[in-house]
């Protein structure tokens, strides 16, 4: 039977997807409970999430677990369900950014009610601001999740903004989510580039296009040249 242990440094953004570094030290009450904790991490996914929240509704670890459904179902294609999984999680923690961020990042992409992503979108960002790195996490990589979740929270405010008929407004939200981004992410520089075409500003939009041109997913250098050949001389 494996130990009960305290359970943060289970979950690490390399494994399962998940921002441990927000986690406050988490433990089980029961060997059961964490055996079956542990079976979720092993094979994180819906069935295995839905069940231990069955078996244990009063437990400790839901957050993390809630946390990983929004991924699981995010994955699937559901956004729906990955919604109602943010919010709930949320109702335990209402300020745990990463999944402020989530709730926002769904909200700001889908066709109805993206209006909403700007209440957690912001919550996200302040929380963002004020939180301190908890000691058994280092200065690099908490300051990597922080510009990471920050990044992604600016780009849902650009999101709505866009959806606004806003554009100089996305456009400041899109800057803000790519100085944010440690990776340079390059999805949030193909839209800042898009952006900037809409807007007539071509020489910006070329930078940008050809930067996700070159670091991009194959998809996205696709479209991203796609892009780049519509833009004017």
């Amino acid at each position: 039977m494996r130990a009960i242990a305290v359970l943060a440094s289970w979950l690490t953004a390399g494994n399962i997807l998940c921002y441990a570094q927000f986690l406050p030290d988490l433990q089980a009450r029961t060997p059961a409970e964490f055996d079956a904790y542990l079976d979720v991490l092993e094979a994180p996914g819906v069935e295995g999430g839905e069940a231990f929240l069955r078996e244990f509704p009063d437990s400790a670890l839901r957050l993390p677990v809630w946390e990983l459904l929004v991924k699981a179902r995010s994955a699937e294609g559901n956004a729906a369900a990955a919604i109602r999984a943010a919010r709930s999680g949320l109702a335990l923690a209402p300020e745990y950014a990463p999944l402020l961020v989530e709730l926002a990042d769904l909200l700001a992409n889908g066709a109805v009610g993206w209006e909403a992503a700007e209440t957690p979108a912001r919550s996200a960002l302040a929380v963002l601001e004020r939180v301190k790195a908890p000691q058994r996490v280092g200065p690099t990589e908490w300051t990597a999740a922080v510009q990471t979740l920050a990044a992604r929270a600016c780009a849902a405010l650009g999101l709505v903004q866009f959806k606004r008929n806003d554009v100089a407004g996305a456009i400041r939200q899109f800057e803000a989510a790519v100085r944010q981004s440690p990776a340079g992410d390059a999805t949030l520089r193909y839209r800042l580039g898009r952006l900037y075409a809409v807007a007539g500003r071509t020489r910006e939009a070329r930078v940008e296009l050809a930067e996700a041109a070159r670091a991009g997913s194959a998809e996205l250098r696709a479209l991203a040249r796609q892009a780049l050949a519509g833009l004017p001389e």
